[in-house]
C-alpha cells in the first residue's frame, strides 16, 4: 500500500492525475502541469533532449496557460485549457495527436 507522498507534489493541491505507459502527470488547482517519468517521445512536454525525470517537473511551455483537464496515452499527452483550447504533445506515429500528420512533437502544440 502507498505510504510515501510523491516528491514535488507534497505541497501542492493536486486535482487530477493521468498516467501513460512510462510517464505520469499531475494537474494542480491553479492549472499548472507537473510531469515525471520517461520522455523518449516528448510525452512529458519538456525540452527535446530532456531524458525524463524521477520527480515532478513543471512544464514551462504551458506557463501562463491554466489547464482544466489532462489526459495521457501510451507515449503522448493532452491538456485542455480553461479557455477550451486542446494542447497535445509526444508520440504521433499513428496520428494520435489529431494534427493531420504523423510527426512526433516534443513541445506543447495546439490541436
Amino acid at each position: 500500500k502507498p505510504t510515501v507522498p510523491l516528491k514535488g507534489l507534497d505541497n501542492r493541491q493536486v486535482i487530477q492525475i493521468a498516467c501513460g505507459d512510462h510517464h505520469s502527470m499531475a494537474l494542480t488547482h491553479d492549472g499548472q502541469l507537473l510531469v515525471w517519468g520517461e520522455n523518449s517521445h516528448g510525452q512529458l512536454g519538456l525540452e527535446k533532449d530532456h531524458p525524463g525525470s524521477p520527480s515532478a517537473q513543471h512544464v514551462q511551455s504551458l506557463s501562463g496557460i491554466p489547464l482544466a483537464q489532462i489526459s495521457a496515452g501510451g507515449d503522448h499527452s493532452f491538456g485542455l485549457s480553461l479557455s477550451g483550447v486542446v494542447f497535445g504533445w509526444g508520440k504521433n506515429s499513428a496520428g494520435q495527436l489529431g494534427l493531420g500528420d504523423t510527426t512526433g512533437l516534443v513541445s506543447s502544440c495546439k490541436s
